[in-house]
């Protein structure tokens, strides 16, 4: 039994971490080999560059306990929330923060939401930490405005938890605890942080999508970009671009960019950071995957590579069928779910695409999670 962790078997949010790290990597492997490995041929699975403290992103609930006010997580079988003073998987920093929370929320009597009763009014707390610059955000979801002794209690934060260089409250008007509302107020710092990746600079703001691990995807990244073979000369598609990290890397080694993401809020992130980065061959579009790539092949457009990166449910058939009216020369396809990926490869198969190759990466140690991205190559080539 692996020990990394003394709330593991009530938390189960680590579902491997009874294996050792070389049994948990020959696993997420062989879950590559079951489903993409059933088109195209698997490589040797690349292991995190940590194992724990590796998030760069937490989330903690609290508790009423007795007279004290305590840091939680899910149980993930029953969703009831289990005191933990620590995660593993998270860093010492977020740690840290959440401990002093839980003491500052007691002191200034910020209670716990109860969805069932509708009372009290704290509902979780996201660490976000940008491992580059070393910037950390506290984001405080609450159920509505009202936050008495505001200012008092940014004196205390900010003494408390003086790595912190922003915090943010966000409104949460959702049952569910762990929804980060889009209305928010600064309570000290500029509401953001940012990192760098790949030698690019990402703003990150309370809502934004960005992978957990930030080494191992700086790999998975650089992995994709050598499956591009981007000569500079190059149209790019970067379909479900989220705040742009893929397609603005990209942008360095191609002619132009389209990236296209469903979330406004992400696209105005995404657009930021093209201009903190200086990069002008790039445009940015809040539109669906599928109707964008729709109209750009109406009118005629050709893309000579595209990047996919969708969430676990994979593509829609119909977006599938408007990126081959495309007629991409490459696709690659980066998935946190082998299972959807090996499906949408079948479709990719049947449109005149061959899976040529799948490389495993495991961005989450100690959980049945892992990243894969495929080549795919026009049949017509």
């Amino acid at each position: 039994m692996n020990d990394f962790c003394r709330y593991a078997k009530k938390c189960n949010s680590c579902q491997l971490c009874n294996l050792s790290y070389e049994e948990q990597l020959r696993h997420k492997e062989n879950i590559c080999r079951k489903y993409p490995g059933k088109l195209c041929a698997v490589r040797k699975i690349t292991p995190s560059p940590k194992i724990t403290g590796y998030r760069n992103k937490a989330q903690f609930v609290y508790k009423r306990e007795g007279k004290r006010i305590v840091s939680g997580l899910y149980k993930s079988a029953t969703h009831s929330v289990m005191a933990a003073d620590q995660c593993a998987i998270c860093t010492d920093t977020a740690n840290t923060i959440t401990a002093a929370l839980a003491k500052l929320f007691y002191s200034f009597k910020v209670m716990p939401y109860d969805p069932y009763t509708e009372r009290g009014w704290l509902k979780s707390v996201v660490i976000r930490e940008a491992e580059a610059t070393g910037e950390v955000m506290a984001v405080i979801n609450g159920a509505d405005r009202i936050f008495p002794a505001k200012r008092t209690f940014t004196t205390a934060l900010q003494k408390a938890c003086p790595m912190l260089t922003t915090a943010v409250i966000a409104v949460n008007r959702d049952r569910a605890k762990l929804f980060t509302g889009k209305q928010s107020e600064i309570l000290f710092g500029d509401g953001k942080i940012t990192d760098e990746l790949c030698g690019e600079k990402f703003i990150l703001s309370p809502t934004s999508f960005y992978q957990i691990n930030h080494d191992q995807t700086q790999q998975l990244y650089q992995k994709a970009l050598e499956l591009a073979e981007l000569s500079g000369s190059e149209v790019v598609l970067d379909a479900y671009c989220g705040i742009g990290t893929i397609g603005i890397i990209a942008s360095r080694r191609a002619s132009f960019v389209h990236a296209v993401e469903l979330n406004p809020a992400a696209i105005a992130d995404a657009k930021r950071n093209a201009k903190l980065n200086g990069i002008d061959n790039i445009r940015f579009t809040a539109a669906d995957s599928r109707d964008y790539a729709r109209r750009l092949a109406e009118k005629g457009a050709h893309i000579d590579v595209a990047f996919i990166d969708p969430p676990r449910a994979g593509c829609t058939s119909s977006f599938l069928n408007s990126l081959s009216r495309l007629s991409p020369d490459r696709i690659v396809y980066i998935s946190c779910n082998p299972e959807t990926q090996a499906r949408d490869l079948r479709i990719l198969g049947r449109l005149g695409y061959h899976a040529e190759i799948c490389y495993p990466f495991d961005m989450f140690p100690h959980t049945n999670h892992v990243e894969s991205v495929v080549l795919l190559s026009s049949k017509k080539e």
